[in-house]
Parts: structure tokens; sequence; C-alpha cells
């Protein structure tokens, strides 16, 4: 039998999810960062659907589109952006910080989060 030398050391498998944290930011986990590559972005764009109550995220790199929000790459893996503004137009509650699970809506290039 030969084995296989294990390199991935720093890296915690799990489940993507995108986070609104209770100081308005809206967070992706280290998961959802290297499945979606989310390190190839510096800036994102949101939408809200408000029939559906979801939130769409667009990564861009391109700083110069109306609404972007700089992306923040914490060392630690995950990247997250201040979403304060936009959370408080939609009236999305953030007083507690949440977990959400998401699509990748491939059409669209969109992340989707829904909220119900």
């Amino acid at each position: 039998m030969a084995f296989e030398k294990f390199t991935k050391t720093g890296t915690r498998p799990g489940v993507p999810k995108i986070s609104i944290w209770t100081r308005g930011q809206i967070g992706f986990n280290n998961t959802a960062m290297l499945k979606h590559k989310v390190s190839d972005f510096k800036y994102s764009i949101l939408f809200f659907d408000k029939d559906r109550n979801r939130i769409g995220i667009e990564l861009t790199n391109d700083g110069k589109q109306d609404g972007v929000c700089k992306l923040i790459h914490r060392k630690g893996g995950g990247v997250s952006f201040s979403a304060r503004a936009f959370l408080n137009t939609y009236k999305i509650d953030y007083s507690e910080t949440k977990q959400y699970n998401f699509e990748y809506d491939e059409e669209n290039k969109m992340f989707i989060v829904d909220l119900n």
C-alpha cells in the first residue's frame, strides 16, 4: 500500500456558508471561499428580492460599478464586506449572527441567500 502525503494543514473542511454578522457585515466562510474562488475578486454588489426575501451577491473586480462593496480578505481564511447600509435599507435583522446555506446561480454568476 502506498502512502499519500497530506499537505492541506490549516484547512477546515465543511459546508460552504454565508454569514450575516451583528456588526453589519456579510461573510463567506473558508469552505465557500475556496470552493467558489472568492479570493479571485475584490468587490461585491448586493441585490435584494423583496418578494422572496433573498439576498443576491455578485462578485466583481470592477470597482467603478455602482454599489460596490470592497471585500476584506482575512488572513485566517474567509472573506467579508460591510453591508450595514444594505441591511438597514431592506430591514434585514442582524441583531444576531446567523449562518445561511446558499445556492450559486451559474447563469447570473450570483450567490443566492434565502433569509426565510
